[in-house]
């Protein structure tokens, strides 16, 4: 029940969220989800054949500046820098085009492709907001896990509140989700708990797939078919994204009742302010 006029608390059940997501999403799921599963082609495809071709490790380009002992090298992970290069600098866009792709859905009841784009005309801010969140949930997870943790679902709604109004800076967008999740953290990690049977099921085939002999990340060709069998795994993370959308609906317009479907003026906008 809302607390004041500017508080909700979420006491909606998570089954039931997913529930009327489900009932939104009749008809037009699937053209919803192969959107989805292209914004991951960039997310996730990309990334992994650059960094297949560039295999320089993170560790590597470290030791090249500072002294790294050889046996905490061979412990450490050979991520290779590419992939972090990439998440560094398109990440942010990245989300930011998913939330405004899951809002236009949810809002328009209509699947708009070109939305996920759309966030490319705010493309520094996003990148700023992506850095900062990161930044702010590793010093804390340095600390300890579960202060990580929190961080992270206090900035669960950051993107979302920026794709609603792209003129907020960074740090009042971080601002308003932390109190947007203030008394709702607890109901927001059970709702996203609700979804993981969907994630599991999405993941299974990727996971059966690793076990069979000559599938392996380290050919191109075991490579392709692991992202390729890796869809169903990024459809189960649109059904979600629909949820996290809604959950954010709940949060700014209090309640189901009052959901508002204005459509994504600021973002029709040619010019950028």
């Amino acid at each position: 029940m809302p607390q004041n006029n500017n508080k909700y608390i979420v006491s909606e059940n998570p089954q039931l969220i997913i529930q009327k997501c489900r009932n939104h999403s009749k008809g037009t799921l699937k053209r919803f989800l192969i959107g989805f599963c292209a914004l991951f082609i960039f997310m996730n495809w990309i990334p992994e054949f650059i960094a297949f071709f560039y295999t320089t490790s993170y560790v590597e380009v470290l030791s090249r500046f500072i002294h790294i002992d050889p046996q905490l090298m061979v412990k450490l992970p050979p991520t290779p820098i590419a992939l972090y290069i990439y998440a560094f600098l398109f990440n942010g866009v990245i989300k930011l085009g998913e939330a405004l792709y899951t809002l236009t859905y949810i809002r328009n009841k209509r699947v708009e492709y070109i939305a996920m784009v759309e966030g490319m005309k705010f493309y520094l801010k996003a990148f700023l907001l992506y850095i900062v969140q990161i930044i702010i949930i590793s010093i804390w997870t340095m600390l300890f896990i579960i202060p990580g943790i929190i961080a992270a679902i206090n900035f669960s709604q950051a993107f979302y509140i920026l794709a609603d109004d792209p003129k907020k800076g960074i740090f009042m967008v971080l601002f308003e989700s932390k109190v947007m999740m203030l008394g709702n953290r607890m109901n927001f990690f059970l709702f996203l708990v609700n979804y993981a049977p969907y994630i599991f099921l999405g993941y299974t085939p990727s996971i059966i797939l690793s076990w069979i002999p000559g599938i392996s990340s380290s050919n191109i060709f075991g490579l392709t078919v692991l992202l390729i069998f890796s869809l169903p795994l990024y459809a189960a993370r649109g059904y979600l994204s629909i949820g996290r959308a809604v959950y954010y609906e709940l949060l700014k317009e209090k309640g189901f009742n009052n959901f508002n479907y204005v459509g994504q003026e600021a973002f029709r906008e040619d010019k950028i302010i």
